[in-house]
């Protein structure tokens, strides 16, 4: 395989939210899904989460102070209800900020990091929201456990590989 090919295929691969979600088994235990990314936060990595109203965003992270402020209109409008769940991802963001960001020293200042529709322009750099986007989709989302090789095995995946048959 080339390095091209092998760079394309593990493009949305985040180790540390692996690492950080297998040091929260190691050191606490419990099922591995769902993922407990409240408790891997505030007990593993000391991160307080705090709800707000008056923010503009859906959660930032204030690394200062180890802090991660959740939008609590998102709460009261439903966007957090089934299947939506959004708190759980805004909070697996916001981890992926303080791994892969304050952790690392990618954060020259400890500044607060929130995603704001001025984020969102063209012209704005989005590449540490996408890599805090793809470590909160690996954190919540282990392959491993998400798609068991058993699945595979028992023709789950090759069931719905067949073409589907025209109705008459």
């Amino acid at each position: 395989m080339s390095s091209d090919a092998w760079t394309a295929e593990r493009k949305y691969e985040e180790p540390r939210a692996h690492a950080v979600r297998e040091r929260y088994l190691g050191l606490f235990s419990g099922p591995e899904l769902p993922v407990p990314v409240e408790a891997i936060a505030g007990d593993l990595l000391g991160l307080r989460i705090e709800e707000f109203r008056d923010i503009d965003c859906s959660g930032m992270l204030l690394p200062k102070v180890r802090r991660i402020v959740l939008n609590a209109h998102e709460r009261a409008t439903g966007r957090d209800d089934p299947p939506l769940r959004r708190f759980r991802f805004t909070v697996a963001h916001e981890i992926g900020h303080w791994v892969c960001h304050c952790l690392s020293g990618r954060a020259p200042k400890l500044e607060p990091s929130y995603c704001r529709a001025v984020d969102l322009t063209d012209a704005a750099d989005r590449t540490l929201e996408r890599e805090a986007n793809v470590f909160a989709a690996e954190l919540l989302m282990p392959e491993p456990a998400v798609r068991p090789s058993s699945w595979v095995s028992s023709g789950v995946t090759k069931r719905h590989e067949r073409p589907c048959r025209r109705a008459r």
